[in-house]
């Protein structure tokens, strides 16, 4: 059963807290490339986003400036995902994209932006990162909203059961993406959820995948040296995965899907990091981030 994550009232979050925006060199860089070479241009911009994303969605990742860090390219098997792409015949996802910067910073790297798409469940976090990078009429990447929960949960579907999208500027909904995609990015997501929720949420990445070899899926979020729920500040029901744990979802749903000899070409890699000290998410304890790549070889 697909439990839904719940809301934070707006007199639960904490307020925000302007010195928690730390941005690396990369991010500096990158930021500076694409948005203002001007430090204060810039960091009057950001804050002004933030202010109006809290507003209306009080997420702790936004208070906490993640939406301008680069997260996606921390993940080992970026490199991969990146020349996989360069060499064409790819199609990449970036689901819960937020304001796009990571599949911006993806495109800056060379992955070609007519075959990247970004898709987020909130139209105002699309539109927001239109103002904070200021390409709403130039954008080459299409973005667009849609509810992965809306997707079937069918995995019996074979290669070629649904045509890829001719013009990927044309989608609308993730199920036109059935079967379609070759790299999927889910950053932050799963851990919003349940652990029966995560389960289903990975299900439905599975459906969106093309399953032949080099097809990845990958992301990261929070997660914990032994699986279990996550003491949440916000009282939200929310599941952490070990780095074992997280490894057995997937191959056992590979499993379903295709049976075990394919299960066996499902390499996994998941490796919990300490990343957040207790400041940043008002927690008594650091925060774990699981970051992880699903393969197939």
């Amino acid at each position: 059963m697909v439990s839904q994550k719940r809301e934070i009232p707006l007199t639960l979050a904490p307020p925000l807290n302007p010195s928690l925006l730390h941005l690396s060199d990369e991010e500096r860089d990158f930021l500076h490339a694409v948005i203002t070479p001007n430090d204060e241009e810039l960091r009057a911009r950001i804050l002004n986003i933030q202010k109006r994303a809290y507003e209306k969605y009080p997420y702790p990742c936004i208070r906490a400036f993640h939406f301008v860090n680069l997260m996606m390219t921390a993940n080992a098997i970026y490199p991969t995902v990146l020349e996989a792409g360069k060499k064409g015949d790819s199609l990449f996802l970036d689901l819960g994209c937020c304001m796009g910067t990571d599949v911006r910073k993806l495109v800056y790297d060379g992955y070609p932006a007519s075959r990247v798409l970004g898709c987020d469940l909130r139209p105002e976090y699309i539109q927001l990162g239109y103002e904070l990078f200021g390409d709403a009429d130039g954008s080459p990447i299409h973005f667009f909203a849609s509810d992965v929960f809306d997707l079937s949960t069918d995995l019996q579907h074979t290669q070629g059961d649904t045509a890829p999208p001719r013009d990927p500027a044309t989608v609308t909904d993730l199920s036109q993406l059935r079967g379609a995609l070759t790299h999927i990015y889910a950053g932050a997501l799963f851990h919003l959820f349940d652990e029966e929720t995560q389960r289903e949420l990975a299900v439905r990445l599975v459906t969106l995948l093309r399953r032949g070899p080099g097809a990845i899926i990958f992301g990261r979020h929070q997660g914990l040296r032994e699986e279990g729920y996550i003491k949440d500040h916000l009282s939200r029901r929310r599941y952490g995965h070990s780095e074992k744990s997280w490894a057995h979802l997937w191959k056992s749903i590979f499993k379903e899907a295709e049976g075990e000899a394919f299960a066996e070409r499902v390499v996994v890699q998941a490796t919990l990091r300490e990343q957040f000290a207790p400041h940043v998410f008002d927690t008594e304890t650091p925060t774990y981030m699981l970051y992880w790549s699903v393969q197939i070889i």
